[in-house]
Parts: structure tokens; sequence; C-alpha cells
């Protein structure tokens, strides 16, 4: 079974056990990164993770945000699972959550940029962004088109001033204010900056691992969008072998539209050390 299909498969179990009646939120304890474990997150990442093994076979290391790096067999594939992007949305009945995954050939430096299968499936609708190397990217199996200006809006978590500090320098560099939204999905943040419904994406916070954006980003940058960490690293580069934090992360949905981002993040980290 090729890649792209064993994907398919895995977030088709997965969606029918999210929009079943039998689902339980009670807490079972912490992820590897210390957030709360809820009892669909667990079922859905053992659900994603079996179906994997049962048509790749026992060759996989997998990544996960809730189980952390564990090797099946002698692995072959780096399989790398967000079972439940926005759990706390999909918890609230919030239409704006997610499941993510993605898959590289097994290597010991092995980043982003070396996924070769990856698979974005809206929990609470029909649509599912996929992305291999034979077909590029689909969108609900068709190929999508990308206009030529996105809409002037920009998403991104903005809940502490921290995070929002980024905000007045962009509009100074573009020259205007943008609609700002803060939904609480970066996988599907990610993949709408690229279909252009948003400017871009800026996450300040260092909570954003790789197992979140790992699947969003190798879809988003064959489209073309363009992602960069504040210290100047590409996203693409980021390590999928281990579980990682990814302190600040821009995304636009081009190269002129990141360079906005990056010159609003340099501004407010001038402004700041001024202002000490």
């Amino acid at each position: 079974m090729d890649l792209a299909t064993a994907l398919r498969s895995a977030v088709k179990e997965v969606l029918q056990y999210l929009r079943g009646s039998s689902v339980r939120t009670d807490v079972l304890g912490s992820s590897y990164f210390g957030d709360v474990t809820r009892v669909f997150d667990r079922v859905a990442e053992e659900l994603i993770v079996s179906s994997l093994i049962k048509r790749l076979g026992r060759k996989l290391l997998i990544v996960s945000e809730e189980m952390g790096v564990k090797a099946v067999g002698e692995p072959e594939y780096i399989a790398v699972i967000d079972p439940v992007d926005g759990s706390t949305n999909y918890e609230a009945g919030i239409p704006w959550s997610s499941v993510s995954i993605a898959i590289a050939p097994y290597n010991d430096k092995a980043v982003i940029k070396d996924v070769q299968a990856a698979i974005v499936a809206e929990v609470f609708r029909d649509r599912v962004y996929e992305f291999s190397e034979e077909s590029g990217v689909k969108v609900n199996g068709l190929r999508p088109s990308r206009p030529s200006k996105p809409l002037e809006v920009l998403l991104g978590y903005f809940e502490t001033p921290e995070a929002y500090s980024i905000i007045p320098g962009y509009w100074g560099v573009r020259g205007g204010r943008v609609a700002l939204r803060s939904l609480g999905c970066v996988s599907l943040d990610i993949i709408y900056v690229a279909l252009g419904r948003a400017e871009g994406f800026a996450d300040l916070r260092a909570k954003i691992r790789n197992v979140d954006v790992a699947a969003s980003i190798a879809i988003a940058e064959e489209l073309g969008a363009k992602s960069i960490l504040c210290n100047g690293v590409p996203a693409s580069e980021v390590t999928i072998k281990n579980l990682v934090k990814i302190d600040c992360l821009l995304v636009g949905f081009n190269e002129y539209y990141l360079g906005r981002l990056v010159k609003a993040f340099k501004l407010r980290r001038s402004l700041s050390a001024h202002s000490q």
C-alpha cells in the first residue's frame, strides 16, 4: 500500500470515531509536553497508530503528541502524528480542529522537508488536505487553485500581550490594519494561509510542537507558502525524529508576505530593546 492511501485509511478510521457518539472527554493524565490528555486524544492516537502498522507494517518510528517517541519494529518510516489538533475546540464543539499525519523515510537527521506524504483532515467538515510526492497537493481529491492575492486576514495565537506584540509592527509594515483571527488549530491555520484565505500566520508563544505543523507545513510549502522560525531557520528544517517545541513561527502566503511578518518581528524586537 502506498503512503497516501495508508494515511487516508488511518484518517477515515479516526474521523469515524471522533464524529461518533461514544467519544469520552475524561482526563487521563498529561501528554509528553505536560498538556492535558483526554480519552478522545488517546483513542484517536491509538487508532491512527494501529491503522498505520496494519497498512505499512511494523517498521515505524512514531512521533506523536500523546505518546511521545516510540519505535515499532525496525523503522523504515517516521510517522509524525497530531491525533486531534485543536482539541479544546473539539471538546467545546467549535468546528475548527483536525487530524494531522505526516510520513517521511526514516533518517537520523529527518526534517519536515523530507516528508513524502501528509494529510490534514477537518473533524467537523468533510474537507481533507493531502500531499504526496507523486500527486502534489489535493483538497478532497482535486488540485486547489491559489489567488494572486490573499484575503486581508492574519491568523495566529494572540491571547497574551507577548503573542500580540508583533501586530502593531505588522500593521505599520503593511501600511494599514488587517483583520485578526485566533482560531485555535494551527494545522488548519497554516493551510488556510497557503490557500490564500489569510496573508499569514504568527505564533510567538513557544507552545507549538513539530507534530502540530509537520503535515501542514509540507502541504503549505508545496502550494507556495513560505514559513520560518523567528531565529531565521526555515520551518522546513525542523526535526521530526524527536518531539520539539517551536519557539516562534511565521508563515506567509508567499515570500513577500512572509517578509512583511519578518520585518514586523524585527521591529517588535528592536522596540523592546529600546524601551529597556
